[in-house]
C-alpha cells in the first residue's frame, strides 16, 4: 500500500519541479455564444481535449481561452447547451483571430440533420455507444432498461416494468454468471456510482444459495436484486441528456467494475418547461421538469418529477408496480472557472401481489423501497502551464428496503427448535395450520467521493495530459434485518435448518479505495498520429490490493480510417451480503415422540451453529483485449471491433457438508405429563449440508461486432443503421460437485460417503442484427423508424461433470483421491453414476421481429409519438414435441403513445 501512496506523492510534488521552463507565445480568444435569436447563452459548456480545456459561458455567453501559439496550430472545440444542438469543430489559428461566435440552434425535428439512433463514439473508451437526448427521447422509455435494449445483441421488446431489470454486457452466460456480469457494470449518475453492494434482501445463503435466497412470489417472481446490478426500472429516462456505454476498457479512474460501465448525464441548466405523458398496455408514465436561471453567478436550478404506475393485467389487477421519482439540481459559477452542482433525490418503489381471493391460500407479496441521496461535483479550472483543473464529486445516499411474502400453510403439527445456541434442547411443537411471514427489512447506505487533478507536462517532443486521483467506496446497512417468528415458519426443518432472526444494524460496513494515474498523449509513427490513453488504477477491497493496467490506443492510418486496440484489467468488490451470510443453524431431531397432544410430547433436538467468515472472499476480476477498425466518409460510418474477456473469481456458492453423532433416545410414556427420555446406548449418524459464497465463477468470452451507418439519402430523407454481433461464452464452476451415497452405503459403514465429481460446463453463442431506417423530414418536424431484430442463431451446450468420482471422502470428511477409478475397489465402486449425455439447445430457425416509431413535432413546442413492437403480430413460436410445450419467441404487438409538451 506505501508504493501506490509514495507513486501519486511523487507526481504531485516533483512535476513541477523536473518541468523545463519554457518561452510562451500566447494568445487569448475570446468566445461568445448565442441561441437562434442571437441572445446569449448562459452556462453553456465549452471543451477542448487537445487543450485540457472546461469551461462555461458566463452571463454575457462569453468565455475566454488561452492558448499556447508555440505548441497549437489548431484545436477541437465543442459546444453544448441542454436544449441546444451541439458544436463540434476545429479553430484553425491564424493571425488576428481574437473573436469566436457560435451559434446553438434549438435542438428539434426541424433541423436539417437529427440524430435518434445510437452511435459508437471513441470517447471514454475506443469502443463507446452513446445515446444523445432526441435518441433517447425517440425511445419512449419509461426507464432506462428500454433505452439499452437498443444496445447491440439485445433485444428490444414492450417495456417490462412488473420484474426487476439488470444490463450485462459482452457475455452471454446465465445464472449466477449473468448475476457477476450485472453486478460488475457499474452506473454513473452524474460522476456518482450507484452501488448495490448494500441491499441484503435475501434469506440465509447457507439454506438456500445465491439465487435461490432471493424472495419469490408465487407467480410473478422475485422483485430484488441482491447479488446483481442497479435495478434499472428505477432510473427514469425524462430528464437523462446523454448516455454513453463502455463495454470495452474503461479509463482508470472508474473502479469497482469487472464488466463496464453506463455514463449518465442529466439535463442542468435553463429549460421549458416540459410535461410527458406515456402510455403501453398497463402502463402509465406522467413527468414533468423546468430549469430556472437565478442569475450571474446563482446559477441555474432543475426541478423533475417522475411517476410511474404498471399493471401486469389490468383486467386482474393482481400485480402492480409503482414507482415516484423527484429531483432537484443547483449549478451555480460562484467565481470564474468554478463550477458547483449540487443535487438533491428521492425516489420510491413498490412491487405489490395483492390477495388473490381466487386462490384461497392468503398467497401475498409485496417489495418497496425509498432512496433519498445528495451529492455534490465540482469543478475548478486553473490558469496555469502545469495544473489545468481539479475535479471532486461527493455522493450519499440513504434508502429504506422491506420484502415481504405469507402463504397459509395447512400440514400437521411440526416440532420448531428457535435457540441461538449450541447443544441438546428440548423444542416445542407449533400448529400445523398458520400464516407463514417471511419479512426482510434493510436500511442500506451508499457513499462515493472521487479527486481527480488534471495537469500537462512536457518531456521532449511529447505533451502528457496527465490525471492523478482517487476514489472511495461505503457500504453499510443499519436495518433490522431478517424477521422470524419461530411459530409461523414457511420453510421448517428443511434439511434440518431453521432461520433465526438476523440483525443487520451489528455487522460491520465495507470500505474500500482506489488510487490511479493515467496519461493521454500522441506521438508519431510512420507518419501516423498514435493516440495513447494509458493508466494504472490500484484498488484496496476487502482488505486486498491489486493493480490494474489500462491502455486504449488509436491509430489513424488516414484521415478515414483508424486502426484501435486496448487492453485491461478490473475488479469488483464483495458485496455486504457475500461478506457477511447469515448464521446457520442445524436442528437435528434426536428425539420427536409426538401423540397428538403437546402436554404429553416431547422434541429433543441438537442444534449447531454456524457462523460463516468470508473474509478470504476475493475481489472478482476480469481481463480484455479489444482490437477495432473504423471508416467513416462524408457518407458512411463503420466500424469493427472484436473482444476476449475473461471473468475469474467471480461470486459463486460452495456445498460444505457436516457429519454428526447424536444418542439415542428412549422414551417412558406418561398418560397427562411430559415423557421421560434416556439414552439407550446406541448413536446415530446424521448429514447435514449448507452454502458459503466463493470465487468459484469463471467465463470466456469472444465477441465481435460490425456496426455501419449511412448520412441521410436526400432523395428519400432517410438513413440507415446496421448492427451485426457475434457473442460466444464458455462458463463454469471451478467448485467440484459433492454428492451423497446412498442411505444404505452410510448406514452400513462403508468407508466413501460423499463423491467428488469434476463440474459441467456451459457454453453459449449467439448472432443478431438490428437493421433500422430513419426517415427524417424536416419540413413537416416528423420522423419514422423501422427497426428490425433478427436472430440469426442461438445456442447453449452443457457439458455434463464426468459421472466417475475423481476423488471421496470418508465418515470424517478426509478427503481421498482417485487417480484412475477402479471398479473393483469396494471403498468407492458405488459412487460411479450413471453416465449421462451433453445436452444441447438450439434456437430451431431464424426469425425477426420489426417493430416502428413514428414521432411528430407541432410548432416545435409538442411532440406526438407513437410505437409499435411487433407491429405486423408476427408470432415466432416452436412447438417441442420432446417436452410437448410451446416455445414464444416474440412478444404479441405492443402498441404505445407518448404526449409532450414544452411551455
Amino acid at each position: 500500500m506505501k508504493k501506490p501512496l509514495l507513486l501519486l506523492l511523487f507526481l504531485f510534488v516533483s512535476a513541477p519541479l523536473i518541468l523545463k521552463s519554457q518561452s510562451r507565445t500566447g494568445l487569448k480568444i475570446r468566445g461568445l455564444v448565442v441561441d437562434k435569436k442571437n441572445q446569449p447563452i448562459e452556462f453553456a459548456t465549452v471543451l477542448s481535449e487537445e487543450l485540457s480545456f472546461t469551461g462555461y459561458t458566463n452571463d454575457h455567453g462569453i468565455f475566454e481561452l488561452n492558448i499556447d501559439l508555440t505548441r497549437f496550430k489548431s484545436f477541437d472545440l465543442s459546444v453544448k447547451m441542454i436544449g441546444k444542438k451541439g458544436l463540434d469543430t476545429v479553430i484553425i489559428l491564424k493571425p488576428g483571430l481574437q473573436e469566436l461566435t457560435f451559434s446553438l440552434p434549438d435542438l428539434n425535428f426541424s433541423l436539417k440533420e437529427v440524430q435518434v439512433n445510437e452511435v459508437r463514439k471513441a470517447k471514454s473508451s475506443n469502443s463507446s455507444i452513446v445515446f444523445d437526448r432526441q435518441a433517447i427521447e425517440q425511445v419512449q422509455a419509461f426507464s432506462l432498461g428500454d433505452i439499452l435494449n437498443n444496445l447491440p445483441g439485445k433485444k428490444i421488446a414492450p417495456p417490462n416494468l412488473q420484474n426487476p431489470g439488470n444490463i450485462t454486457l459482452r457475455s452471454e452466460a446465465s445464472g449466477a454468471h449473468a448475476l457477476n456480469n450485472a453486478l460488475g457494470t457499474a452506473i454513473i449518475l452524474d460522476e456518482i456510482q450507484l452501488s448495490n453492494n448494500a441491499n441484503m434482501q435475501n434469506r440465509n445463503v447457507g439454506k438456500f444459495g445465491l439465487a435461490g435466497s432471493l424472495l419469490d412470489s408465487r407467480s410473478y417472481g422475485g422483485f430484488d436484486v441482491t447479488f446483481g446490478g442497479i435495478d434499472l426500472r428505477e432510473i427514469p429516462a425524462d430528464n437523462i441528456e446523454s448516455i454513453e456505454v463502455i463495454s470495452g476498457i474503461a479509463p482508470a479512474k472508474y473502479g469497482d467494475l469487472t464488466d463496464g460501465a453506463i455514463i449518465i448525464n442529466r439535463q442542468a441548466g435553463k429549460t421549458a418547461y416540459q410535461f410527458s405523458s406515456r402510455i403501453n398496455a398497463g402502463s402509465s408514465n406522467f413527468s414533468l421538469s423546468k430549469g430556472y436561471i437565478l442569475g450571474k453567478k446563482s446559477g441555474a436550478v432543475n426541478v423533475s418529477l417522475n411517476y410511474l404506475f404498471s399493471e401486469q393485467d389490468p383486467s386482474d389487477p393482481i400485480k402492480s408496480y409503482k414507482r415516484i421519482s423527484t429531483g432537484l439540481m443547483w449549478s451555480s459559477y460562484l467565481f470564474k472557472n468554478f463550477k458547483n452542482t449540487v443535487s438533491l433525490d428521492y425516489n420510491t418503489r413498490l412491487d405489490d401481489v395483492k390477495l388473490d381471493p381466487d386462490v384461497g391460500r392468503e398467497y401475498m407479496t409485496y417489495a418497496k423501497s425509498r432512496n433519498f441521496s445528495v451529492s455534490n461535483r465540482a469543478s475548478l479550472s486553473f490558469e496555469n502551464e502545469f495544473f489545468k483543473s481539479l475535479s471532486f464529486s461527493f455522493g450519499y445516499s440513504k434508502g429504506y428496503q422491506e420484502t415481504y411474502n405469507q402463504s397459509y400453510i395447512n400440514n400437521a403439527p411440526k416440532p420448531i427448535a428457535d435457540k441461538d445456541t449450541i447443544g441438546l434442547y428440548e423444542g416445542y411443537y407449533i400448529p400445523g395450520s398458520y400464516t407463514a411471514v417471511e419479512h426482510l427489512l434493510g436500511k442500506p447506505s451508499n457513499l462515493n467521493s472521487n479527486l481527480s487533478l488534471n495537469t500537462e507536462l512536457r518531456t521532449g517532443k511529447l505533451i502528457h495530459q496527465l490525471s492523478v486521483g482517487s476514489n472511495i467506496y461505503y457500504a453499510g446497512n443499519n436495518g433490522q434485518g431478517v424477521i422470524v417468528d419461530p411459530e409461523k415458519p414457511r420453510w421448517a426443518n428443511q434439511g434440518y435448518q431453521n432461520e433465526r432472526p438476523y440483525d443487520y444494524e451489528s455487522l460491520p460496513s465495507i470500505f474500500n479505495y482506489g488510487l490511479y494515474v493515467e496519461d493521454h498523449f500522441k506521438l508519431n509513427v510512420l507518419n501516423k498520429e498514435l493516440q495513447v490513453n494509458a493508466g494504472l488504477r490500484y484498488d484496496v477491497q476487502n482488505n486486498r490490493g491489486d493493480f490494474q493496467p489500462r491502455v486504449n490506443l488509436k491509430y489513424g492510418i488516414s484521415s478515414r480510417i483508424n486502426i484501435n486496440a486496448a487492453f485491461g484489467t478490473s475488479t469488483k468488490a464483495p458485496a455486504l451480503a457475500h461478506r457477511y451470510p447469515a448464521p446457520v443453524y442445524f436442528d437435528l431431531p434426536v428425539l420427536n415422540a409426538y401423540n397428538g397432544y403437546t402436554i404429553e410430547s416431547v422434541y429433543l433436538v441438537y442444534t449447531d451453529k454456524i457462523v460463516p467468515d468470508n473474509s478470504h472472499l476475493k475481489p472478482s476480476k476480469s481481463s480484455q483485449v479489444e482490437v477495432g477498425l473504423s471508416y467513416k466518409d462524408d457518407f458512411i460510418s463503420s466500424s469493427f471491433f472484436a473482444y476476449f474477456k475473461k471473468n475469474s473469481d467471480g461470486f459463486g456458492t460452495l456445498t460444505n457438508f457436516r457429519t454428526y453423532i447424536t444418542p439415542v433416545f428412549n422414551y417412558v410414556y406418561h398418560k397427562g405429563q411430559r415423557p421421560e427420555y434416556y439414552p439407550n446406548g446406541e448413536y446415530k449418524d446424521w448429514i447435514a449440508s449448507y452454502y458459503t459464497p466463493n470465487n468459484s465463477l469463471s467465463s470466456n468470452n469472444y465477441g465481435a461486432e460490425w456496426f455501419i451507418s449511412t448520412k441521410k439519402i436526400k432523395t428519400i430523407e432517410t438513413s440507415f443503421n446496421l448492427t451485426t454481433t457475434f457473442s460466444y461464452s464458455s462458463s463454469k464452476n471451478a467448485s467440484e460437485t459433492i454428492q451423497q451415497a446412498a442411505a444404505n452405503y452410510i448406514s452400513n459403514s462403508y468407508k466413501a460417503w460423499f463423491g467428488v465429481y469434476p463440474s459441467a460446463r456451459t457454453e453459449d453463442y449467439s448472432i443478431s442484427s438490428k437493421l433500422t431506417t430513419t426517415t427524417h423530414i424536416p419540413k413537416l418536424g416528423f420522423v419514422v423508424n423501422f427497426l428490425a431484430d433478427i436472430f440469426w442463431v442461438k445456442q447453449q451446450r452443457v457439458l455434463k461433470m464426468g459421472y466417475l468420482p475423481i476423488a471421496y471422502l470418508d465418515r470424517q470428511l478426509k478427503r481421498y483421491e482417485i487417480s484412475e477409478f477402479n471398479p473393483d475397489n469396494t471403498d468407492y465402486n458405488y459412487l460411479a453414476l450413471s453416465s449421462s449425455a451433453n445436452s444441447k439447445t438450439t434456437q430451431p430457425f431464424v426469425y425477426a421481429n420489426l417493430s416502428i416509431r413514428v414521432a411528430k413535432e407541432i410548432s416545435k413546442f409538442i411532440r406526438m409519438s407513437v410505437n409499435a413492437y411487433n407491429v405486423f403480430n408476427i408470432r415466432n413460436r416452436y412447438y417441442n414435441p420432446n417436452s410437448n410445450s410451446v416455445i414464444n419467441y416474440t412478444y404479441p404487438v405492443s402498441v404505445g403513445a407518448e404526449l409532450s409538451i414544452k411551455f
